[in-house]
C-alpha cells in the first residue's frame, strides 16, 4: 500500500521568477514542501493569497519594493509568518538590508537539497 506525504509546510513565493523560481520549488518540493509561486503586484494580493494558500512561510524576491510591503503587511495582520527574501546574486548590502527591514533569513543560490 503506498501513502501519500503530507507536505512539511506551505511555502508562497512572491515575485521569483525563470530559474530562480524553478529551482526553489524543486528543492522545496523534494523536501516535502507544499509551493505555490505567484507574481507580487500588490499588499492586498499578497495577503491574499496568502490567507488563501494558509501560507506557514513566505518567500520574496529580492527587490525591497515588494518585500517592505510584505514585511508591512505580515507586522500589521499579526500573522506571525517567516519571511525569507530570495537573491539571485550574492550582495552583502542587500542581504544585511533585508535581515535589518525584518526578514528571517535572505538567500541567493545556489541551492542544495
Amino acid at each position: 500500500m503506498r501513502m501519500e506525504r503530507t507536505p512539511s509546510a506551505k511555502i508562497v513565493m512572491f515575485g521569483l521568477a525563470g530559474q530562480l523560481a524553478d529551482a526553489s520549488t524543486k528543492i522545496l518540493s523534494e523536501q516535502g514542501h507544499d509551493v505555490y509561486t505567484s507574481p507580487f503586484h500588490s499588499e492586498t494580493q499578497a495577503m491574499n493569497v496568502i490567507r488563501q494558500e494558509k501560507a506557514d512561510f513566505v518567500f520574496c524576491d529580492a527587490d525591497p519594493s515588494h518585500y517592505l510591503i510584505l514585511l508591512d503587511a505580515l507586522r500589521n495582520v499579526n500573522l506571525g509568518l517567516p519571511l525569507v527574501v530570495v537573491g539571485d546574486q550574492p550582495d552583502t548590502h542587500a542581504w544585511l538590508d533585508a535581515l535589518q527591514a525584518g526578514a528571517t533569513d535572505s538567500c541567493v543560490p545556489p541551492f542544495e537539497s
